[in-house]
């Protein structure tokens, strides 16, 4: 099996070796590889140049793009996957063929879907593997330093699903009773988005869990802040609510 890891830097690994960053043809090799690998279908040669290019290739764009693509088959070939059955390209178009080839993406993705059914079905158990992996995965960047405006969409797809994957770990670990792990990975879904009030809310879940109150005032106040300074909105009803709750329990209400 092939594996093509597009998060955190690509590589590709054949039956006969190993392809990193440094030997793919400059960032737009970088680029039309990754795109060819995420979007799992055949693109045109327009649309595989206006992801290269961002809309403005260079005047002989066909043969600049023939070129990337002889040297992609080149690479492919020489880790041992055949090259011009790998990357397909006919009726003007170009599609990366590897079968059974494992994109750690994907299975960012699979296992995040995964994570999230069987905590939707109270399988705590069956849930935290998977959440662990796609959380793994999908916080890594894709393309880190490429200026792109496809790599800016698919990392913004990217980001969503690590918040997804923080959230339902920090779920799990909130119901396994491990309040100390519910609120490390609540505090890494609130740097991947600063601006949605679930993930405090776990983190205020977990302080009140460990019996940590001022803990948990400091980061309800911290989401005020936030949301009031930067967004110019208060808080949601349902934050409201756990604040609230808090404040019965604390004895203050």
């Amino acid at each position: 099996m092939a594996r093509l890891f597009v998060t955190g830097g690509v590589r590709i690994e054949g039956p006969d070796g190993v392809a990193v960053d440094g030997d793919l043809p400059g960032n737009q090799g970088r680029v039309a590889l990754v795109a060819l690998a995420v979007e799992r279908r055949a693109l045109s040669r327009d649309e595989l140049a206006d992801i290269i290019w961002d809309d403005d290739p260079p005047a002989q764009w066909v043969g600049a793009l023939n070129a990337l693509i002889s040297k992609l088959r080149g690479l492919l070939t020489s880790i041992g996957l055949d090259g011009k059955s790998s990357l397909v390209s006919e009726g003007g178009a170009h599609r990366l063929v590897v079968p059974d080839v494992w994109i750690d993406l994907e299975e960012g993705y699979r296992t995040l879907d995964r994570a999230e059914g069987a905590y939707r079905h109270d399988d705590l158990a069956a849930a935290t593997g998977p959440a662990t992996v796609a959380s793994g995965i999908l916080r890594r960047p894709i393309l880190p330093g490429v200026d792109s405006r496809w790599v800016d969409d698919a990392n913004r797809r990217r980001e969503d699903a690590s918040y997804r994957a923080f959230i339902t770990l920090a779920r799990v670990w909130l119901a396994r009773g491990d309040a100390q792990l519910a609120a490390t990975v609540a505090e890494s879904a609130i740097a991947v988005d600063p601006y949605r009030e679930l993930a405090y809310r776990l983190l205020v879940e977990a302080e009140l869990q460990r019996g940590d109150h001022a803990a948990a005032q400091r980061h309800l106040e911290r989401c005020r802040r936030i949301l009031h300074d930067e967004l110019g909105v208060g808080l949601s009803a349902d934050t409201l609510a756990l604040g609230e709750r808090f404040e019965r329990s604390d004895g203050h209400g």
